[in-house]
């Protein structure tokens, strides 16, 4: 079974075999397996990536099918109990001869039982290791050069900001000698912005939708300007067009762009 194929699917196997098989009342000294089961059952979307998921699933399937009633008994392993100690007898038979005894139907999860085939993780290139190698191959054999090694990132947040960062320089960290930082800052410290009201503007029917669109956008750095047409290849000068002034966000919102008609 591959990846999977690890003891607590056996015990799932087992319960699923007897399930199934329509038996309703089901006794195993497996207290992790009853877990898995409850699990699947009441919350189903946490067992999506499950390594044993495809069995939960199928047996999770059999109960709400089954015309009675399934009940679950936890016993204790290896204390004498007659009908586990010939489960466990016919375990190691089966699986010392009849290699197919137990046929559930349940198929597989994934090609040759990984159930994480179609599961796809962030990794980056080794740059440094990679030139190295490189210039390495590119004198011996340029011909074969050996693949690219991968690091899988560690998470989605820090290493992937981290990672980014690094391929695109422009990208980074709130900048706090920026205009932006530094007159939030003084807001906040000389009492102007009170939390409760700063966002009053978004229900006040005084405030005009045009109006309420325009802070939105200064507030969150779109609002276009000669850095954007820099940035985006339209300009070649970051000169406001209507005064002789270094043009941004602030200075469009500004007393002296809005009397120069900006």
């Amino acid at each position: 079974m591959g990846t999977t194929n690890t003891i607590s699917r056996a015990e799932l196997a087992a319960i699923a075999a007897a399930v199934i098989h329509g038996y309703t009342h089901i006794t195993t000294d497996s207290l992790t397996s009853l877990h898995q089961i409850k699990k699947q059952l009441s919350h189903p979307n946490l067992h999506r990536h499950h390594i044993q998921v495809d069995v939960p699933q199928s047996i999770a399937k059999a109960i709400r099918q089954s015309p009675s009633p399934i009940h679950f008994l936890k016993v204790k392993s290896h204390a004498g109990i007659i009908g586990h100690e010939h489960a466990d007898a016919l375990a190691k038979k089966s699986a010392t001869t009849y290699a197919d005894i137990a046929d559930t139907s349940i198929r597989t999860a994934g090609p040759e039982g990984n159930p994480f085939y179609n599961i796809h993780w962030l990794a980056k290139e080794d740059i440094e290791n990679q030139t190295q190698t490189h210039n390495h191959t590119h004198t011996t054999n340029m011909a074969h050069s050996p693949p690219p090694k991968l690091w899988y990132l560690r998470n989605h947040r820090d290493a992937l900001q981290a990672h980014m960062h690094f391929l695109h320089n422009k990208l980074g960290n709130a900048k706090t000698e920026a205009n932006y930082y530094a007159y939030y800052q003084t807001l906040i410290k000389d009492g102007t912005a009170n939390g409760a009201i700063s966002n009053a503007y978004l229900t006040s029917s005084d405030v005009p939708f045009k109006t309420k669109c325009i802070i939105i956008k200064y507030r969150t750095g779109t609002l276009y300007n000669q850095k954007h047409a820099v940035l985006f290849k339209l300009s070649t000068s970051q000169t406001c067009p209507l005064c002789p002034q270094v043009n941004s966000a602030l200075r469009c919102t500004s007393s002296l762009s809005a009397n120069t008609g900006k």
